[in-house]
């Protein structure tokens, strides 16, 4: 192992850059492999994101049905408003219409008496929204996870590279 000792710097310079290609190469594959694994499953179109979607899907369901309901009740309340004149005069009344010489007293702590839509509020769901990461968080994370395995494949070979010195030292 003496030969190897001896060896001129440009071979062990060599070795340098085939170990920093190395690690190079280790880090723009990990880089990929980051990206690709991370946008799987928290990216825009990502499992997370799909899983949020069916949600949102389930509650748009939910609130056709109830509108649905509400737009019956409405049809029928027209219908009656149409057909019944009495029922016109109480459910104007209602609402705060008065004939000409009435007045109106209001107790207060009374609720009102018209009905309230029983539908409940949410939000829209707008196109392009997603829950997922956006894209360049993705990218940013991958390449961090990058450079993490270029210093951890860097630091390997230093180390690497010290024992077998102190060996070949050693030996000879």
């Amino acid at each position: 192992m003496w030969i190897m000792s001896r060896t001129p710097d440009r071979v062990r310079k060599g070795g340098a850059l085939s170990s920093l290609a190395e690690a190079l190469s280790n880090a723009l594959c990990a880089c990929v492999i980051a990206y690709c694994v991370v946008s799987f499953f928290a990216g825009q179109a990502g499992l997370l994101a799909y899983k949020d979607l069916k949600g949102s899907i389930a509650r748009m369901e939910e609130r056709v049905a109830s509108l649905s309901a509400e737009n019956a009740r409405l049809v029928d309340l027209r219908q009656g408003l149409t057909s019944d004149p009495d029922k016109l005069v109480r459910e104007a009344r209602d609402i705060g219409y008065l004939r000409p010489g009435e007045k109106m007293v209001v107790f207060s702590g009374l609720a009102g008496t018209g009905q309230e839509s029983a539908i409940p509020e949410t939000e829209l769901l707008r196109a392009g929204m997603s829950t997922g990461l956006p894209d360049r968080l993705i990218k940013i994370l991958a390449a961090m996870t990058g450079a993490a395995v270029l210093l951890a494949t860097l630091v390997m070979g230093a180390v690497q590279g010290r024992g077998s010195r102190v060996r070949t030292a050693r030996q000879a």
